[in-house]
C-alpha cells in the first residue's frame, strides 16, 4: 500500500482558512510561502487574555485621550479584543509593521467609538510591548514616532529584564539618529540599539527578512515544513500498526490510500478520507 499525502499542503489549507475565516483576510494568491505571511499577520495581532499592566515611569496620557487609555486599561485586565485599536492595515496579509519587527512594540489607537470594527483613529498613539503574560505600557507618542530612539530607552529603563535576552554581549552597537534607522528599516536592515549607558540590543522584535517580514515568521514556517516531512515519514513506518484500523474502517487491497493532516487538540494526525477514519500519531504543542 502506498501513502498519497502532502502535509505541507494541507497545512497550508488549514493557515488559510484560519485568515479568512477567522480574521476576515483574502487569502488569494498566495503559494508555497504562505506560511511566512501566516506567521507574520499573527505576530501583528495580539491575543485577547488578561494580562499584568505595566506602565513606564514617564508615561503621561494626554487628557483628551484618557477615556480611551483607560478603554484599553480595562481590556488588558480583563482580556478584553484590543484588535479594533490596532491598526487597520492588520487585514492586509502583505502588509508589514516595521517597529515591530525591530523593536517588538505595538502602536494602539486611543479612540472610544468603534465603527466597521476599528476605533477611532487617534493622532496620538499608545505604544506597548505586550507579551503572554504583561502589557508594558511604554508612552503616547505623536503618529510617525516610529523610530525614537526614548521607546526602547523607556523599555530597558525599566523592564530591562523583559528585554534581557536580547542584549549583545562583547559587541557594542552604534547610535544611530531616528533618520538612519528610518533609512535602515526601509531597505529591510537590521541593526543593533546602543543605550545611553551602553547596553547594545539586537533587534527586540526579532529583526526583518529580505522580503519585510519578521524573521521568525520564516524561521517558524521552515522548521514546521520540516516537522512536516518527518511526520509523513513516520506514518510510512507505523502503516502496519494503522493497517487494523484501516482494515475495520473497509480497507481491502487498494493500491494506493490517501492521508490529510489535520491538528487536533494536542495532536498530529491523519485523515483516511475514503475511510473516515482519523487517527492521532504524533503529539503537538497546542
Amino acid at each position: 500500500m502506498k501513502l498519497i499525502m502532502d502535509f505541507k499542503a494541507d497545512w497550508h489549507d488549514t493557515l488559510k482558512e484560519i485568515m479568512s475565516k477567522e480574521w476576515g483576510m483574502d487569502t488569494t494568491g498566495f503559494t508555497t510561502d504562505f506560511p511566512v505571511h501566516y506567521f507574520n499577520a499573527a505576530q501583528r495581532r495580539i491575543s485577547a487574555k488578561p494580562r499584568t499592566q505595566l506602565v513606564s515611569d514617564t508615561f503621561e496620557c494626554p487628557a483628551e485621550h484618557q477615556a480611551g487609555w483607560d478603554l484599553i486599561q480595562q481590556k488588558v485586565k480583563d482580556g478584553g479584543d484590543l484588535t479594533p485599536h490596532l491598526s487597520k492595515l492588520i487585514n492586509n496579509p502583505e502588509d508589514t509593521d516595521p517597529m515591530l519587527n525591530d523593536w517588538g512594540v505595538y502602536h494602539l489607537h486611543l479612540g472610544t467609538d468603534i465603527q466597521n470594527g476599528f476605533a477611532r483613529r487617534t493622532g496620538p498613539l499608545l505604544f506597548a510591548r505586550v507579551t503572554d503574560e504583561h502589557f508594558y505600557a511604554v508612552d503616547v507618542y505623536s503618529h510617525g514616532a516610529w523610530t525614537e530612539s526614548e521607546v526602547v530607552e523607556t523599555v530597558h529603563r525599566n523592564w530591562p529584564e523583559s528585554v534581557a535576552r536580547w542584549v549583545m554581549h562583547g559587541v557594542r552597537g552604534e547610535r544611530l539618529t531616528d533618520t538612519q534607522r528610518a533609512a535602515l528599516r526601509k531597505k529591510h536592515t537590521n541593526s543593533f540599539f546602543l543605550t545611553k549607558d551602553g547596553t547594545t540590543y539586537g533587534p527586540i522584535g526579532g529583526g526583518t527578512a529580505a522580503s519585510g517580514h519578521n524573521i521568525f515568521s520564516v524561521i517558524q514556517m521552515d522548521v514546521e515544513h520540516d516537522r512536516l516531512e518527518a511526520l509523513e515519514r513516520r506514518l510510512v513506518e507505523i502503516t502496519d500498526d494503522v493497517m487494523p484500523e484501516l482494515k475495520k474502517a473497509g480497507y481491502t487491497n487498494a493500491e494506493e490510500v490517501i492521508a490529510k493532516l489535520v491538528l487536533t487538540e494536542g495532536f498530529y494526525a491523519a485523515l483516511f478520507p475514503d475511510y473516515r477514519l482519523l487517527i492521532n500519531f504524533y503529539p503537538r504543542d497546542v
